[in-house]
């Protein structure tokens, strides 16, 4: 079978992510990746041209992973209190995916000897997610359905309510990740309230 381009930058980000986590950002090279993943470092540098690069693109793959759950939410014709559902589910679970948190721990654990890793993993994950959902946030607005003076207030308003401590706790071993009947818990709870405070109808 051939491997197409998609597949191997698809295996450089999987053996990439095992090895951070067993030997550390600083403790994996480039040459240990290709070592595992197969193919030569011309080619991982094709894809990859830095270590970096390596996290943006797990970090990229949570971002779709959630995106591609919730398709087009600022054209999206459901009620309101469905989408925030919808957009607060996916949002949690992709925070407290195995993926998502084994990069939160690794610049837990890098910070110190690479400040520059927390910069990247925030660009391609939190920043994405805060700006999909401002986005959604001035459609609806547009619509007339809340009345929102600071868009990325409120989106840390709801996504906040939603996530809380948790996805920390889980990272550091404090907490499993929720159950599907927990999620629905604090979702429901976040839409609630955000819906008070933004919502131009009573829930």
């Amino acid at each position: 079978m051939t491997t197409t381009s998609t597949d191997r930058r698809a295996r450089y980000l999987e053996v990439a992510q095992r090895l951070f986590a067993e030997h550390g950002f600083v403790g994996t090279t480039m040459d240990m990746i290709v070592a595992e993943a197969g193919g030569s470092k011309a080619t991982l540098y094709q894809y990859f041209p830095e270590k970096d690069a390596l996290v943006a693109g797990l970090m990229d793959q949570v971002a779709a992973s959630v995106s591609s759950r919730t398709p087009s939410l600022a054209v999206d014709d459901v009620p309101l209190e469905e989408a925030l559902t919808i957009i607060g589910r996916r949002a949690l679970e992709g925070v407290v995916s195995p993926r998502a948190i084994g990069l939160l721990r690794l610049c837990l654990g890098e910070y110190g000897r690479f400040p520059e890793l927390a910069r990247v993993v925030w660009e391609h994950g939190p920043a994405v997610t805060y700006a999909n959902f401002r986005r959604f946030l001035e459609e609806r607005q547009a619509r007339g359905e809340v009345r929102v003076e600071d868009t990325q207030l409120a989106a840390e308003h709801f996504i906040a309510g939603i996530v809380g401590h948790l996805q920390l706790k889980v990272a550091m071993g404090m907490a499993e990740p929720p159950s599907s009947d927990e999620i629905d818990r604090r979702v429901a709870a976040a839409a609630a309230t955000f819906l008070a405070r933004y919502g131009t109808e009573t829930p």
